[in-house]
């Protein structure tokens, strides 16, 4: 048992045992949010692994440690400004455009009262469980001018890295070894600065006027780019029994972005993406205990 202090009081917490249990608190999150968007006529999707999980296991992929989840620049605007931040008694969201204690550029909907601790960041920030919503923004129409659109993202949302990752503790083989060599040339205070001009760039075509659209600052975004048509198209899904939807294109959407993603990977790919200790307020009760 742990007893964390948070802005407005005193809450008494417990440590998130295990997988499952980090699953279930994001499951609470998800069903709130969903049910914020039902009762305002708003369209959340189920997207990347969170989508896999939904159409090949009917829930969790069973490794995973989190949920993703997207939404039209329209309907998430919208969202912000119908809750002003507030999804629920327990949920609430935290836009980075708004929130400069932020250091992150994706939007997230966390559980108020719960901590998360990561080791992949090089200074120490103030987190909580929470899911992470990619915002569907429009992209060039031209082939040239969207690659080179993508090719500035790429290189905003490097320098973010650098200024903020801790290198020992990332995915890809080429943030470990390249990530230490240059991150010397970046110092933490300017992740700021980077956030704010990928946030600036994503919305510089906006979703209403484009024909072609994308999450833009997600990692290889040019590989989701699709038609809007497509994307606002809902198809029906289920996750961990709660009605859900997600894009009308998703089959070729996952295969061009994931392959034959209703196979498994390899025995030693099963395992989660982060690293985490996390704690929550010692009233929440997880359904499967």
């Amino acid at each position: 048992m742990r007893s964390c202090v948070s802005k407005i009081k005193l809450v008494k917490m417990k440590k998130v045992e295990t997988l499952r249990q980090l699953q279930l608190v994001s499951t609470y999150i998800y069903r709130d949010l969903r049910q914020f968007c039902n009762n305002n006529g708003l369209q959340v999707y189920l997207h990347g692994g969170t989508l896999i999980g939904a159409l090949r296991h009917k829930g969790y992929i069973p490794w995973d440690d989190d949920i993703d989840v997207c939404m039209s620049r329209t309907d998430y605007d919208k969202m912000l400004q119908l809750g002003g931040g507030r999804i629920s008694d327990k949920c609430s969201l935290i836009d980075p455009e708004t929130t400069e204690s932020f250091n992150g550029y994706i939007p997230v909907v966390v559980y108020n009262e719960s901590v998360m601790e990561s080791g992949q960041y090089r200074e120490k920030e103030d987190l909580k469980i929470g899911i992470s919503i990619f915002v569907y923004d429009g992209v060039p129409k031209n082939i040239l001018c969207r690659s080179m659109y993508f090719l500035r993202m790429y290189i905003l949302r490097s320098k973010h890295a650098l200024c903020r990752a801790d290198f020992k503790h990332v995915n890809t083989t080429a943030a470990k070894v390249f990530g230490p060599v240059f991150q010397c040339f970046f110092k933490s205070k300017n992740t700021l600065k980077y956030k704010t001009k990928i946030l600036k760039l994503q919305k510089k075509y906006k979703y209403q006027d484009s024909d072609l659209i994308s999450t833009n600052a997600d990692y290889q975004s040019s590989r989701e780019v699709c038609a809007k048509t497509d994307y606002e198209k809902a198809v029906e899904v289920f996750f961990e029994g709660i009605r859900s939807f997600t894009y009308s294109h998703y089959d070729s959407h996952l295969r061009k972005y994931y392959g034959d993603y209703m196979k498994l990977p390899p025995v030693e790919a099963q395992i989660p993406k982060h690293s985490f200790t996390a704690y929550i307020e010692d009233s929440f009760v997880f359904p499967e205990n």
